[in-house]
């Protein structure tokens, strides 16, 4: 008789259980090397001090409170330097370009030969005329050249807009007419010189590097309207208008030379240069011209229009 011997092979089931073993094993080696801080707090039934005290919270607060309160108005006041700067650069182009265009248009030399100039027939133009309708055919006609969109005549405007002097914590209200530009700036204080009188020794201005031998008109300029500050080196600039229709910033190169025509050496121009520029008129004093209105030729002719001050 023949008897069947069944054996059963258990290695299968051996060789299953140690890779649970040591899959288990290599399981617990990575939670300890990769996770320290969890798997502390499994150990611990979660460990407290791994996670921030309030204390340390609030110190870490008012740390970034002090740190943000002494680079923040740096930061602003550097931002709205630039600001000025860029909005002066592009009504500094487009306020030379119109006069430019208005000349090649007439194919004239000098601005007062203009039709636009030609349209004053009483007289000069000025924020403190009166009688808009003498001045309304030459308002007009700068329309052309320049996008003006309104224009307030009268002493009242100094209920809408007040400026100030540098250095100076008082606001003037504007007495005058004002002139709105479609990109928010605003010209005010201004006279547009129906003729401007040439300097006699213009030739010898030019030699000496001037470029203004004639007064053709001047003005104000807010460059971002009524936003603020209204205050003379920051968004206010003054300039002239030379007799071939150029900018001339208020105390800068040109209206140095010009101021020191009578006597042209060298050393009256750069006392012109110094006095009513970089130390002088735009930094300290209080009276008109010592209150900043030859900040835009510190700033364009001096500073490379760089607000460095």
């Amino acid at each position: 008789m023949w008897y069947s011997v069944y054996t059963c092979d258990i290695s299968h089931i051996n060789e299953e259980k140690r890779r649970k073993e040591k899959c288990m094993k290599n399981l617990k080696t990575s939670t300890k090397t990769h996770f320290p801080l969890f798997s502390r707090g499994l150990a611990r039934g979660g460990d407290k001090k791994s996670a921030f005290t309030l204390a340390e919270v609030l110190i870490t607060l008012g740390v970034i409170g002090v740190v943000a309160s002494i680079t923040l108005p740096t930061l602003i006041k550097e931002y709205n330097k630039h600001a000025w700067v860029n909005a002066l650069k592009e009504n500094y182009s487009l306020l030379n370009q119109g006069f430019k265009k208005m000349m090649a248009d007439d194919g004239v030399e000098f601005i007062t030969d203009t039709e636009v100039w030609r349209a004053m027939v009483v007289g000069s133009c000025y924020s403190g005329h009166s009688d808009f309708d003498n001045f309304k055919d030459f308002y007009s006609q700068l329309g052309k050249y320049f996008k003006i969109i309104r224009i307030d005549i009268g002493s009242d405007t100094g209920n809408v807009y007040k400026y100030k002097y540098r250095n100076s914590s008082y606001k003037i209200p504007v007495s005058g007419s004002i002139i709105y530009l479609s990109n928010g700036a605003m010209i005010w204080s201004y006279v547009f010189n129906k003729t401007a009188s040439i300097r006699s020794n213009c030739d010898e201005i030019r030699s000496a590097g001037g470029h203004m031998c004639g007064n053709a008109g001047n003005f104000n300029i807010d460059i971002n309207g009524n936003k603020g500050p209204n205050e003379f080196g920051k968004d206010i600039f003054r300039f002239y208008i030379t007799e071939r229709g150029q900018l001339a910033p208020f105390g800068g190169n040109d209206h140095a030379i010009l101021r020191a025509s009578n006597s042209l050496t060298q050393e009256n121009i750069d006392q012109y240069k110094a006095i009513k520029g970089l130390n002088g008129e735009c930094l300290v004093g209080t009276g008109s011209e010592n209150g900043g209105e030859t900040c835009a030729g510190l700033l364009i002719d001096q500073l490379n229009w760089k607000m460095d001050y």
